[in-house]
Protein backbone atom coordinates (compact mmCIF):
# COMPACT_ATOMS: atom_id res chain seq x y z
CA UNK A 1 0.00 0.00 0.00
CA UNK A 2 3.03 2.65 0.91
CA UNK A 3 4.06 1.83 -2.67
CA UNK A 4 0.30 3.13 -4.43
CA UNK A 5 0.73 6.43 -1.66
CA UNK A 6 4.14 6.86 -3.44
CA UNK A 7 3.19 7.01 -6.79
CA UNK A 8 -0.18 8.78 -6.20
CA UNK A 9 1.96 11.71 -4.24
CA UNK A 10 4.66 11.85 -7.35
CA UNK A 11 1.69 11.91 -9.64
CA UNK A 12 -0.05 14.58 -7.59
CA UNK A 13 3.04 16.65 -7.05
CA UNK A 14 4.01 16.32 -10.99
CA UNK A 15 0.74 17.39 -11.75
CA UNK A 16 0.51 20.62 -9.85
CA UNK A 17 3.87 21.50 -11.00
CA UNK A 18 2.82 21.46 -14.70
CA UNK A 19 -0.39 23.46 -13.55
CA UNK A 20 1.87 25.96 -11.76
CA UNK A 21 4.04 26.18 -15.14
CA UNK A 22 0.99 26.54 -17.20
CA UNK A 23 -0.68 28.97 -15.46
CA UNK A 24 2.27 31.55 -15.30
CA UNK A 25 2.71 30.84 -19.57
CA UNK A 26 -1.03 31.92 -19.58
CA UNK A 27 -0.38 35.34 -17.20
CA UNK A 28 2.75 35.54 -19.60
CA UNK A 29 0.54 35.41 -22.41
CA UNK A 30 -2.42 37.66 -20.86
CA UNK A 31 -0.22 40.26 -20.11
CA UNK A 32 1.88 40.58 -23.57
CA UNK A 33 -1.77 40.25 -25.53
CA UNK A 34 -2.88 43.38 -23.13
CA UNK A 35 -0.71 45.19 -23.42
CA UNK A 36 1.89 45.03 -26.45
CA UNK A 37 -0.16 47.88 -28.21
CA UNK A 38 2.08 47.37 -31.26
CA UNK A 39 2.11 43.39 -31.45
CA UNK A 40 6.09 43.49 -31.66
CA UNK A 41 5.79 40.69 -29.38
CA UNK A 42 8.05 42.93 -26.52
CA UNK A 43 6.39 45.47 -23.70
CA UNK A 44 7.61 49.13 -23.87
CA UNK A 45 8.49 51.42 -21.49
CA UNK A 46 5.12 53.21 -23.11
CA UNK A 47 3.19 50.08 -23.31
CA UNK A 48 3.45 49.63 -19.54
CA UNK A 49 2.39 52.79 -18.24
CA UNK A 50 -1.02 51.47 -18.13
CA UNK A 51 0.54 49.10 -15.29
CA UNK A 52 1.39 50.53 -12.53
CA UNK A 53 3.19 47.92 -10.81
CA UNK A 54 5.11 46.61 -14.20
CA UNK A 55 6.24 49.90 -14.70
CA UNK A 56 7.19 50.13 -11.34
CA UNK A 57 9.12 47.32 -11.71
CA UNK A 58 10.36 47.76 -15.72
CA UNK A 59 13.41 48.34 -14.82
CA UNK A 60 14.87 45.26 -12.65
CA UNK A 61 12.65 43.21 -15.23
CA UNK A 62 14.83 44.56 -18.17
CA UNK A 63 17.94 42.54 -17.89
CA UNK A 64 19.25 43.63 -21.00
CA UNK A 65 18.79 47.47 -20.64
CA UNK A 66 17.05 47.61 -24.52
CA UNK A 67 14.06 49.57 -22.76
CA UNK A 68 11.42 46.57 -23.86
CA UNK A 69 10.18 43.38 -22.07
CA UNK A 70 10.64 40.38 -23.42
CA UNK A 71 8.85 37.25 -23.03
CA UNK A 72 12.06 35.05 -21.22
CA UNK A 73 12.42 38.52 -19.54
CA UNK A 74 9.18 38.50 -18.16
CA UNK A 75 9.41 34.84 -17.23
CA UNK A 76 12.32 34.91 -15.98
CA UNK A 77 11.24 38.10 -13.68
CA UNK A 78 9.11 36.35 -11.17
CA UNK A 79 6.99 39.15 -11.19
CA UNK A 80 4.20 37.81 -13.34
CA UNK A 81 2.19 36.10 -10.47
CA UNK A 82 2.55 39.21 -8.66
CA UNK A 83 1.46 41.97 -10.85
CA UNK A 84 -2.38 42.62 -10.52
CA UNK A 85 -4.38 42.05 -13.65
CA UNK A 86 -5.51 46.07 -15.18
CA UNK A 87 -7.47 46.38 -17.99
Amino acid sequence: MKRLEKILLLTFTVVAVQTTLIANAKAQADLLTKLDMDQDGFISLREAVSNTDLLRHFGMIDTNEDGKLSPEELKASGKLSTLPDKN
